[in-house]
């Protein structure tokens, strides 16, 4: 809070799933995204093991950006499927409302 407070641009949470591009030294729940988005106005991100299956939650929970280096570089049908769906989903996304 002190950050957002302060001017940061955006916070970032996590990790959410488990994540073999670094070892994380935090989890993290949706409902903590659902809680910012009330309260702040800076954006906030969500970060840890996301994925195209998996993420819909962290946007309907609140998240702004989804910060997905392997979500979109393993994707099994390239990084511009990958991309386009994350899209979809955030087109499609009731967010914020948890």
């Amino acid at each position: 809070m002190a950050a957002a407070e302060a001017g940061a641009d955006y916070v970032a949470f996590g990790a959410f799933f488990p994540t073999s591009t670094k070892t994380p030294k935090f989890s993290a729940r949706p409902d903590l995204l659902n809680w910012w988005s009330d309260i702040m106005e800076a954006p906030c991100v969500a970060i840890g093991g996301i994925t195209v299956e998996n993420c819909a939650p962290l946007v309907s929970a609140g998240a702004d950006f989804l910060a997905v280096s392997a979500g979109v570089w393993s994707h099994p049908q390239g990084p511009g499927a990958a991309v386009t769906a994350f899209n979809e989903i955030f087109d499609n996304a009731d967010h914020g409302t948890g």
